[in-house]
Protein backbone atom coordinates (compact mmCIF):
# COMPACT_ATOMS: atom_id res chain seq x y z
CA UNK A 1 0.00 0.00 0.00
CA UNK A 2 1.57 3.18 -0.62
CA UNK A 3 2.01 6.05 1.59
CA UNK A 4 -0.37 8.20 -0.52
CA UNK A 5 -3.13 5.49 -0.08
CA UNK A 6 -2.65 4.67 3.46
CA UNK A 7 -2.56 8.49 4.59
CA UNK A 8 -6.27 8.87 2.33
CA UNK A 9 -7.96 5.87 4.64
CA UNK A 10 -6.46 7.36 7.70
CA UNK A 11 -7.88 10.29 7.17
CA UNK A 12 -11.17 8.56 6.18
CA UNK A 13 -11.25 6.38 9.08
CA UNK A 14 -10.59 9.73 11.02
CA UNK A 15 -13.14 11.31 9.96
CA UNK A 16 -15.80 8.76 9.93
CA UNK A 17 -14.53 8.47 13.85
CA UNK A 18 -15.39 11.96 14.26
CA UNK A 19 -18.71 11.87 12.90
CA UNK A 20 -19.57 8.68 15.01
CA UNK A 21 -18.70 10.66 18.11
CA UNK A 22 -20.41 13.57 17.54
CA UNK A 23 -18.48 15.56 14.46
CA UNK A 24 -21.33 15.71 12.62
CA UNK A 25 -22.77 18.26 15.44
CA UNK A 26 -19.53 20.25 15.50
CA UNK A 27 -20.17 20.52 11.70
CA UNK A 28 -23.67 21.97 11.86
CA UNK A 29 -22.95 24.48 14.78
CA UNK A 30 -19.88 25.59 12.34
CA UNK A 31 -22.43 26.02 9.63
CA UNK A 32 -25.09 27.45 12.27
CA UNK A 33 -22.96 30.27 13.45
CA UNK A 34 -21.66 31.16 10.22
CA UNK A 35 -25.00 31.36 8.92
CA UNK A 36 -26.04 33.66 12.40
CA UNK A 37 -23.27 36.23 11.84
CA UNK A 38 -23.75 36.56 8.04
CA UNK A 39 -27.44 37.27 8.99
CA UNK A 40 -26.81 39.33 12.06
CA UNK A 41 -24.17 41.35 10.55
CA UNK A 42 -25.08 41.31 6.51
CA UNK A 43 -28.69 40.77 6.15
CA UNK A 44 -29.47 42.90 9.50
CA UNK A 45 -28.46 46.31 8.72
CA UNK A 46 -30.38 46.85 5.43
CA UNK A 47 -33.55 45.54 6.67
CA UNK A 48 -33.19 48.64 9.62
CA UNK A 49 -32.52 51.38 7.04
CA UNK A 50 -35.81 50.68 5.43
CA UNK A 51 -38.83 52.02 6.67
CA UNK A 52 -41.95 49.98 5.59
CA UNK A 53 -42.75 49.23 9.21
CA UNK A 54 -46.08 46.52 8.03
CA UNK A 55 -43.37 44.39 6.06
CA UNK A 56 -40.83 44.25 8.83
CA UNK A 57 -43.32 43.07 10.82
CA UNK A 58 -44.20 40.47 8.29
CA UNK A 59 -40.72 39.81 7.87
CA UNK A 60 -40.21 39.31 11.38
CA UNK A 61 -43.40 36.84 11.87
CA UNK A 62 -42.59 34.52 8.73
CA UNK A 63 -38.54 34.39 9.38
CA UNK A 64 -38.75 34.39 13.01
CA UNK A 65 -39.69 30.53 13.22
CA UNK A 66 -37.07 29.68 10.50
CA UNK A 67 -34.26 31.91 12.41
CA UNK A 68 -35.12 29.47 15.54
CA UNK A 69 -34.53 26.74 13.93
CA UNK A 70 -31.63 27.05 13.55
CA UNK A 71 -31.12 25.35 17.53
CA UNK A 72 -31.82 22.05 15.55
CA UNK A 73 -28.38 22.34 13.97
CA UNK A 74 -26.78 23.22 17.35
CA UNK A 75 -26.75 27.25 16.48
CA UNK A 76 -27.95 29.96 19.03
CA UNK A 77 -29.78 32.16 17.05
CA UNK A 78 -31.05 34.20 20.26
CA UNK A 79 -29.79 37.46 19.11
CA UNK A 80 -31.65 37.23 15.98
CA UNK A 81 -34.51 36.03 17.81
CA UNK A 82 -34.72 39.05 20.43
CA UNK A 83 -34.86 41.54 17.31
CA UNK A 84 -37.20 39.77 14.95
CA UNK A 85 -39.74 38.89 18.31
CA UNK A 86 -39.39 42.55 19.18
CA UNK A 87 -40.89 43.78 15.69
CA UNK A 88 -43.50 40.94 16.16
CA UNK A 89 -44.59 42.57 18.97
CA UNK A 90 -45.79 45.50 17.21
CA UNK A 91 -47.25 43.83 14.81
CA UNK A 92 -49.29 42.43 17.53
CA UNK A 93 -49.62 45.45 19.26
CA UNK A 94 -51.42 47.07 15.73
CA UNK A 95 -53.67 44.23 15.53
CA UNK A 96 -54.59 44.85 19.10
CA UNK A 97 -55.15 48.69 18.59
CA UNK A 98 -57.61 47.61 15.75
CA UNK A 99 -59.72 46.08 17.86
CA UNK A 100 -59.40 48.98 20.61
CA UNK A 101 -60.57 51.50 18.37
CA UNK A 102 -63.57 48.83 17.52
CA UNK A 103 -64.36 48.68 21.18
CA UNK A 104 -64.28 52.61 21.42
CA UNK A 105 -66.61 53.25 18.44
CA UNK A 106 -69.00 50.76 19.62
CA UNK A 107 -68.74 52.02 22.94
CA UNK A 108 -69.56 55.61 21.33
CA UNK A 109 -72.47 54.06 19.87
CA UNK A 110 -73.95 52.50 23.01
CA UNK A 111 -73.30 48.90 21.28
CA UNK A 112 -72.35 46.86 24.54
CA UNK A 113 -72.18 43.23 22.58
CA UNK A 114 -69.93 44.96 20.28
CA UNK A 115 -67.94 46.53 22.56
CA UNK A 116 -67.58 43.65 24.53
CA UNK A 117 -66.15 41.62 21.87
CA UNK A 118 -63.59 43.86 20.79
CA UNK A 119 -62.41 44.31 24.00
CA UNK A 120 -62.04 40.51 24.73
CA UNK A 121 -60.36 40.27 20.85
CA UNK A 122 -57.78 43.10 22.15
CA UNK A 123 -56.40 41.32 25.56
CA UNK A 124 -55.88 38.22 23.30
CA UNK A 125 -53.83 39.75 20.88
CA UNK A 126 -52.26 41.74 23.69
CA UNK A 127 -51.21 38.51 25.42
CA UNK A 128 -49.71 37.07 22.13
CA UNK A 129 -47.97 40.93 22.11
CA UNK A 130 -46.75 40.26 25.60
CA UNK A 131 -45.60 36.67 24.90
CA UNK A 132 -43.26 37.57 21.72
CA UNK A 133 -42.02 40.38 23.58
CA UNK A 134 -41.00 38.69 27.15
CA UNK A 135 -39.48 35.78 24.79
CA UNK A 136 -37.59 38.32 22.91
CA UNK A 137 -36.18 39.68 26.27
CA UNK A 138 -35.90 36.26 27.77
CA UNK A 139 -33.83 34.94 24.85
CA UNK A 140 -31.57 38.71 24.82
CA UNK A 141 -30.79 38.52 28.69
CA UNK A 142 -29.63 34.60 28.48
CA UNK A 143 -27.67 35.02 25.72
CA UNK A 144 -25.79 38.52 26.59
CA UNK A 145 -25.18 36.31 29.85
CA UNK A 146 -23.95 33.65 28.21
CA UNK A 147 -21.81 35.02 25.97
CA UNK A 148 -20.24 38.32 28.20
CA UNK A 149 -20.21 36.40 31.89
CA UNK A 150 -22.03 39.31 33.50
CA UNK A 151 -25.85 38.98 35.18
CA UNK A 152 -28.12 41.11 33.81
CA UNK A 153 -29.38 44.05 35.97
CA UNK A 154 -26.13 44.32 38.48
CA UNK A 155 -23.09 43.97 35.84
CA UNK A 156 -22.22 45.45 32.50
CA UNK A 157 -21.33 43.90 29.69
CA UNK A 158 -18.01 45.25 26.82
CA UNK A 159 -20.08 44.81 24.15
CA UNK A 160 -18.39 43.35 21.08
CA UNK A 161 -20.05 44.95 18.30
CA UNK A 162 -23.03 47.19 17.77
CA UNK A 163 -25.56 44.80 16.69
CA UNK A 164 -25.12 43.23 20.19
CA UNK A 165 -26.11 46.92 21.42
CA UNK A 166 -28.81 46.48 19.48
CA UNK A 167 -30.28 43.74 20.32
CA UNK A 168 -29.46 44.55 23.91
CA UNK A 169 -31.69 47.88 23.58
CA UNK A 170 -34.62 46.36 21.64
CA UNK A 171 -35.07 43.66 23.92
CA UNK A 172 -34.59 45.47 26.86
CA UNK A 173 -37.17 47.36 25.81
CA UNK A 174 -39.45 44.82 24.59
CA UNK A 175 -39.21 43.13 28.38
CA UNK A 176 -40.86 46.66 29.60
CA UNK A 177 -43.69 46.61 26.51
CA UNK A 178 -44.47 42.82 27.74
CA UNK A 179 -45.17 43.64 31.57
CA UNK A 180 -47.13 46.68 30.10
CA UNK A 181 -49.40 44.45 27.81
CA UNK A 182 -49.26 41.30 29.73
CA UNK A 183 -51.28 44.03 32.40
CA UNK A 184 -53.45 44.89 30.02
CA UNK A 185 -54.40 41.26 28.93
CA UNK A 186 -55.44 40.81 32.67
CA UNK A 187 -51.67 38.83 33.13
CA UNK A 188 -52.48 35.93 31.16
CA UNK A 189 -49.31 35.45 30.23
CA UNK A 190 -47.32 35.60 33.58
CA UNK A 191 -44.84 38.04 32.90
CA UNK A 192 -42.68 38.77 36.00
CA UNK A 193 -43.64 41.90 37.55
CA UNK A 194 -39.74 42.75 38.68
CA UNK A 195 -38.78 43.06 34.59
CA UNK A 196 -39.36 46.83 34.98
CA UNK A 197 -36.58 47.73 37.57
CA UNK A 198 -34.23 44.88 36.18
CA UNK A 199 -34.80 46.35 33.13
CA UNK A 200 -33.74 50.24 34.67
CA UNK A 201 -30.85 49.00 35.68
CA UNK A 202 -29.72 47.14 32.83
CA UNK A 203 -30.11 50.22 30.57
CA UNK A 204 -27.66 51.67 32.52
CA UNK A 205 -25.02 50.14 30.50
CA UNK A 206 -25.92 51.58 27.22
CA UNK A 207 -24.79 55.05 25.83
CA UNK A 208 -27.51 57.43 25.89
CA UNK A 209 -26.47 59.40 23.53
CA UNK A 210 -25.01 56.77 20.72
CA UNK A 211 -28.78 55.57 21.56
CA UNK A 212 -30.84 58.04 20.82
CA UNK A 213 -31.82 58.79 24.53
CA UNK A 214 -34.09 55.68 24.28
CA UNK A 215 -32.15 54.11 27.31
CA UNK A 216 -32.33 57.35 29.86
CA UNK A 217 -36.16 57.68 28.57
CA UNK A 218 -37.22 54.20 29.13
CA UNK A 219 -35.12 53.80 32.88
CA UNK A 220 -37.64 57.45 32.99
CA UNK A 221 -40.48 55.41 32.10
CA UNK A 222 -40.07 52.82 34.68
CA UNK A 223 -39.31 56.02 37.37
CA UNK A 224 -42.94 56.59 36.51
CA UNK A 225 -44.67 53.62 36.55
CA UNK A 226 -42.91 52.21 40.17
CA UNK A 227 -44.32 53.77 43.48
CA UNK A 228 -42.00 55.89 44.65
CA UNK A 229 -39.42 55.38 41.59
CA UNK A 230 -39.54 58.99 41.00
CA UNK A 231 -38.38 60.47 44.32
CA UNK A 232 -35.37 62.65 43.34
CA UNK A 233 -35.27 62.05 40.38
CA UNK A 234 -35.69 64.62 37.35
CA UNK A 235 -38.07 62.72 35.10
CA UNK A 236 -39.24 65.69 33.22
CA UNK A 237 -35.77 66.76 32.38
CA UNK A 238 -34.63 63.45 31.67
CA UNK A 239 -37.12 62.63 28.56
CA UNK A 240 -36.75 66.23 27.38
CA UNK A 241 -33.28 65.47 26.86
CA UNK A 242 -33.49 62.46 25.32
CA UNK A 243 -36.09 63.76 23.36
CA UNK A 244 -33.54 66.13 22.26
CA UNK A 245 -31.12 63.81 21.63
CA UNK A 246 -33.56 61.80 19.46
CA UNK A 247 -34.23 64.77 17.33
CA UNK A 248 -30.98 65.54 16.64
CA UNK A 249 -29.69 61.82 15.65
CA UNK A 250 -32.01 61.19 13.50
CA UNK A 251 -34.20 58.70 15.31
CA UNK A 252 -37.48 59.53 17.59
CA UNK A 253 -38.07 56.93 19.53
CA UNK A 254 -37.63 58.47 23.06
CA UNK A 255 -41.07 60.33 22.09
CA UNK A 256 -43.11 57.16 22.07
CA UNK A 257 -41.22 56.21 25.40
CA UNK A 258 -42.53 59.96 26.97
CA UNK A 259 -46.45 59.31 25.17
CA UNK A 260 -46.41 56.10 27.37
CA UNK A 261 -45.29 57.02 30.40
CA UNK A 262 -48.09 60.15 30.18
CA UNK A 263 -50.80 57.36 29.29
CA UNK A 264 -50.07 55.47 31.74
CA UNK A 265 -51.00 58.21 34.09
CA UNK A 266 -53.89 59.32 31.59
CA UNK A 267 -51.86 62.68 31.08
CA UNK A 268 -53.24 63.80 27.78
CA UNK A 269 -51.80 67.22 27.88
CA UNK A 270 -48.27 65.49 27.32
CA UNK A 271 -49.62 62.92 25.45
CA UNK A 272 -50.74 65.71 22.60
CA UNK A 273 -47.42 68.02 23.47
CA UNK A 274 -45.34 65.18 22.77
CA UNK A 275 -47.07 64.22 19.52
CA UNK A 276 -47.32 67.90 18.16
CA UNK A 277 -43.40 67.77 18.90
CA UNK A 278 -42.38 64.83 17.57
CA UNK A 279 -44.25 65.85 14.29
CA UNK A 280 -42.89 69.55 14.06
CA UNK A 281 -39.03 69.17 14.22
CA UNK A 282 -37.81 71.64 11.96
CA UNK A 283 -35.35 69.80 9.29
CA UNK A 284 -35.73 66.81 10.99
CA UNK A 285 -33.84 63.93 8.87
CA UNK A 286 -34.13 59.98 9.73
CA UNK A 287 -30.78 57.92 10.70
CA UNK A 288 -30.58 56.67 7.26
CA UNK A 289 -28.69 53.59 9.22
CA UNK A 290 -31.67 53.05 11.87
CA UNK A 291 -34.25 54.44 9.57
CA UNK A 292 -36.83 51.39 10.37
CA UNK A 293 -36.64 52.39 14.21
CA UNK A 294 -37.57 56.14 13.51
CA UNK A 295 -40.72 54.29 11.53
CA UNK A 296 -41.81 52.62 13.87
CA UNK A 297 -41.79 55.45 16.43
CA UNK A 298 -44.24 57.11 13.73
CA UNK A 299 -46.26 54.03 13.66
CA UNK A 300 -46.36 53.67 17.23
CA UNK A 301 -47.12 57.36 18.04
CA UNK A 302 -49.82 57.26 15.14
CA UNK A 303 -51.77 54.68 17.21
CA UNK A 304 -51.76 56.56 20.12
CA UNK A 305 -52.91 59.26 18.40
CA UNK A 306 -55.74 57.39 16.42
CA UNK A 307 -56.80 56.46 20.04
CA UNK A 308 -57.39 59.68 20.98
CA UNK A 309 -59.09 60.69 17.96
CA UNK A 310 -61.64 57.73 18.56
CA UNK A 311 -61.80 58.75 21.91
CA UNK A 312 -62.94 62.23 20.96
CA UNK A 313 -63.95 62.65 17.51
CA UNK A 314 -64.94 58.92 16.14
CA UNK A 315 -62.50 58.22 13.80
CA UNK A 316 -58.52 57.40 13.18
CA UNK A 317 -56.00 60.69 13.32
CA UNK A 318 -57.25 62.00 9.57
CA UNK A 319 -54.38 61.59 6.64
CA UNK A 320 -51.08 63.52 7.08
CA UNK A 321 -52.74 65.03 10.20
CA UNK A 322 -50.07 63.63 12.97
CA UNK A 323 -49.58 65.78 15.03
CA UNK A 324 -52.85 68.14 14.81
CA UNK A 325 -56.50 67.45 17.11
CA UNK A 326 -60.01 67.65 16.41
CA UNK A 327 -60.18 70.87 18.40
CA UNK A 328 -57.58 72.46 16.74
CA UNK A 329 -58.49 75.40 14.72
CA UNK A 330 -60.75 74.18 11.16
CA UNK A 331 -58.29 75.61 9.13
CA UNK A 332 -55.14 73.86 10.73
CA UNK A 333 -56.96 70.49 9.14
CA UNK A 334 -57.21 68.91 6.25
CA UNK A 335 -61.03 69.09 5.91
CA UNK A 336 -60.98 66.89 2.98
CA UNK A 337 -58.87 63.59 5.00
CA UNK A 338 -62.53 62.99 6.39
CA UNK A 339 -64.08 62.11 2.81
CA UNK A 340 -61.17 60.21 1.56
Amino acid sequence: MTPRINRLLTSTVLAISAMSMGGCALIEANISGTTLSILEDGFTPPVLQGSDVEMACNFAMVNGPLIGAARNFHGDPSLMEAVLLSSAGVCSENQALTEELRYLRAARDKRADEAQDARISQKRILAIAAERQYTAFFRMKTKMEQKYFFKYGTDCPRFKRDFDEVAYLLGSVAGLQAMQNDIAAQQSVGVPTDTAPLVEKALVCLDNAKWWGVPNAARAVVWTIIPGGSDGKDVKGTFDLSMRIGEASGVRLAHVLVAVAAQSSDDQATIRKTIKRFSNIKDFKPNTQYRLVDAIAQSQLTNISDRLWTQNAGTRTPISSLGKFWDDKASEIDADSFLQ
